[in-house]
């Protein structure tokens, strides 16, 4: 069991009850929870510097936890403004995809979390009380991130695999990841100097074929910050197989390139998950109606065949 000396404020989210090491740690959660209600109407501006700030300040070098039910806890850098955010009320973690696998619970299907982070959705979808105890394939290119989704996993480790690689169209090529954050980390485009980790790739048919997944039902989550196509063609088979495919359509792209591409050059089915429904996409421009916020990832699925599950689409 990891260490929870070092844990100075912890927050459950099925319970809404914060724990914390001092009044002053409860103090600062509560101003910033308080901030990220009150700029709910501006989509909560702000608030990731505000928690960035805070966290650099007061919680450096400690950790933070987050319950997401009795069987699911992970941890984090509580200076961390990604995902400290975790720890108000006001604020939550792509529930639009939260609320699609909690339709998928009683689904039959393997959960490959491509770009696992430090294994939020990969615990998700393990986790009885809230995926239903799916099995997992996380996998994570950086390694400071990795070890994390090591610390995170643990605690299910006959449920979720875990492989320190990198997700593109070919295995076993040695790439070299940026120097961005941990949530914005990618693949280095050629040229851009030698000081980035280096990693091999892996193909996710590859992938399935050597975990014995090949031909199951699957889920897949691409979140590989740019190498998506390469992911993609990295994936025919599990395509053919009717793999879903989770991905990620940017606010800050007006194009909806990734969209438009499956749509326009593959003929997938795309739909796209919002908080209370899920919406189908015929053609890229209809996202302009959603996409309003142009610092948030939009979460959208996509499929080869339309009349491929899951039953939670209709």
């Amino acid at each position: 069991m990891p260490d929870k000396s070092n844990v100075v404020v912890a927050m459950d989210r099925s319970t809404g009850r914060l724990t914390a090491e001092s009044r002053m740690a409860r103090g600062l959660v509560g101003a910033l929870d308080v901030y990220g209600l009150l700029s709910r109407p501006v989509m909560q501006r702000g608030l990731y510097k505000a928690c960035r700030l805070v966290g650099r300040l007061a919680f450096a070098g400690r950790d933070a936890a987050v319950s997401l039910g009795p069987d699911a806890t992970i941890r984090f850098p509580a200076s961390d403004p990604y995902w400290n955010r975790m720890l108000l009320r006001s604020y939550d973690h792509e529930p639009e995809l939260a609320r699609f696998l909690t339709l998928l619970r009683g689904v039959d299907y393997g959960f490959v979390d491509c770009g696992a982070n430090i294994g939020y959705w990969s615990v998700f979808a393990a986790a009885p009380s809230r995926g239903g105890g799916k099995p997992v394939l996380a996998i994570e290119a950086s390694g400071a991130t990795f070890a994390q989704l090591a610390v995170n996993t643990a605690a299910f480790a006959g449920r979720i695999t875990i492989l320190h690689r990198a997700i593109l169209d070919r295995s076993d090529i040695e790439v070299r990841l940026d120097d961005a954050a941990h949530e914005a980390r990618a693949i280095a485009a050629d040229g851009d100097g030698p000081t980035g980790e280096r990693v091999l790739s892996l193909a996710i048919d590859d992938l399935l074929a050597e975990q014995g997944w090949a031909g199951r039902r699957l889920v897949v989550k691409l979140d590989v910050e740019g190498v998506e196509r390469e992911a993609l063609a990295g994936m025919e088979r599990a395509l053919r197989d009717g793999a879903l495919v989770v991905y990620e359509d940017h606010g800050a792209d007006d194009s909806h390139a990734l969209t438009r591409h499956l749509l326009a050059d593959r003929g997938f089915f795309v739909h796209l998950l919002l908080d209370d429904r899920i919406v189908p996409i015929r053609d890229a421009g209809q996202l302009d109606a959603f996409k309003r916020d142009r610092t948030k990832g939009y979460n959208l699925i996509a499929r080869r065949y339309a009349t491929s599950w899951p039953e939670a689409v209709g």
